[in-house]
């Protein structure tokens, strides 16, 4: 039992790794200069060249796509997902954190209704084999 409970969670390493390269890769692929698009919200939007160049060195924007993804990593693994691009600027963490619970209620509620309906079809389904309901 024990070993089989390893080989699962050392399974889960290589799956949990090709998510996160995945979604990474899916974030760097939209378009636009996160750095640009953060200095609009304060500065100028015709900011010079080196303020630009400054707010790209502070994201680490200027590093390597894989020094970056290892740094965001940390980051995820940390439970550290920054501030958020709203105007409130909260951390995510916390942005997260408030719609927690009222997420797992919901999902408890549909998973009640839809057990709550699955099961007694089931059953009348298996007790009249080949009648109508089980088609």
């Amino acid at each position: 039992m024990r070993a089989y409970v390893m080989r699962r969670l050392l399974g889960a390493i290589p799956t949990f790794l090709g998510i996160t390269l995945i979604t990474f890769f899916i974030i760097n692929l939209a378009p636009g200069d996160p750095a640009q698009l953060g200095a609009t919200d304060v500065m100028d939007p015709l900011m010079s060249e080196s303020l630009h160049e400054q707010l790209r060195a502070y994201y680490g924007l200027d590093r390597p796509l894989p020094q970056r993804y290892m740094h965001w990593l940390g980051r995820v693994v940390r439970l550290d997902f920054g501030m958020a691009l709203s105007p409130d600027h909260r951390p995510v963490k916390d942005k997260i954190a408030e719609r927690f619970w009222p997420t797992v209620s919901l999902s408890l509620i549909s998973l009640s209704l839809s057990l709550g309906l699955a099961i007694p079809i089931g059953v009348c389904a298996a007790y009249r084999r080949n009648g109508w309901f089980d088609r």
